[in-house]
């Protein structure tokens, strides 16, 4: 399998594209360390990885906090011995418009919006690189959004608080991939639009018939991997546009000699 013997460590594991990911991540072979703040359910995702026979743990932790994602990172060599694979994938999804609400609200909201999917992926990286690169290199893969590519930016639904973190996260896939390259840690994001979630629900119910499935994100997440340590990095792969059905053939597209 592709993923025997790795280490992989997953954030926002307990639903969606997160538990999609980890779960084909053990499916490859992989044992997997599942972050999230979502105990209950998160739970749940380590019982279907040790379903496949495979190890998993579930650590409860606020990627907006550094001091428990260091922990978190800790419990997970603690436990495993290594770290190969790092998915950045924990978000959040909340109004953060300047009419609505009021100062304070609307003020606190977009401090969560930028600490929990920028601050986070940094918080993760920083704590997780130094595993990565001792295990001999492996891959960082960032969940962003179809957001950031050009004719896709939302406009008018008041949640400019995750886009401008969605953005961070671009130029942090790009200036990792240059500063890891010599790590051999390779780095890349995933920018999938509507994609079947507990956050899609909420928010916008009215695109779920046209959305993607976890899975969809999951297989473009494992072709990164397949291209090996020699494969690109620094790259950021849009996976099914807004409005198409196209998610599992653009998934498959990312598979070397495809």
């Amino acid at each position: 399998m592709l993923l025997e013997g790795k280490i992989a460590v997953v954030t926002g594991s307990a639903v969606g594209i997160g538990r999609g990911i980890a779960i084909a991540f053990a499916e490859e072979g992989a044992d997997v360390a599942c972050i999230d703040i979502d105990s209950h359910n998160n739970a749940e995702t380590v019982e279907k990885i040790e379903a496949l026979g495979r190890k998993a743990i579930s650590i409860d932790c606020d990627v907006s906090d550094k001091a428990q994602v260091r922990n978190a990172i800790n419990e997970t060599t603690s436990n495993f011995g290594r770290i190969d694979i790092l998915v950045n994938n924990a978000a959040i999804y909340i109004d953060t418009s300047l009419t609505l609400g009021n100062y304070m609200g609307q003020a606190e909201a977009y401090e969560r919006s930028i600490t929990i999917c920028a601050l986070g992926s940094y918080y993760c990286a920083l704590a997780a690189t130094p595993a990565i690169t001792k295990a001999g290199g492996g891959n960082i893969i960032n969940i962003i959004t179809e957001h950031i590519k050009p004719n896709h930016l939302m406009t008018g639904m008041g949640a400019s608080g995750y886009d401008s973190a969605k953005w961070v996260q671009w130029r942090q896939t790009e200036s990792w991939a240059v500063e890891l390259k010599d790590s051999g840690i390779r780095v890349n994001a995933l920018c999938p639009g509507a994609t079947v979630s507990p956050m899609l629900e909420r928010h916008a119910a009215i695109v779920l018939d046209k959305a993607m499935q976890p899975a969809d994100v999951a297989l473009a997440a494992v072709n990164i991997l397949r291209h090996g340590p020699d494969g690109p990095t620094g790259q950021s792969y849009l996976i099914g546009p807004s409005g198409s059905q196209t998610g599992a053939a653009d998934a498959a597209a990312l598979a070397p000699d495809s």
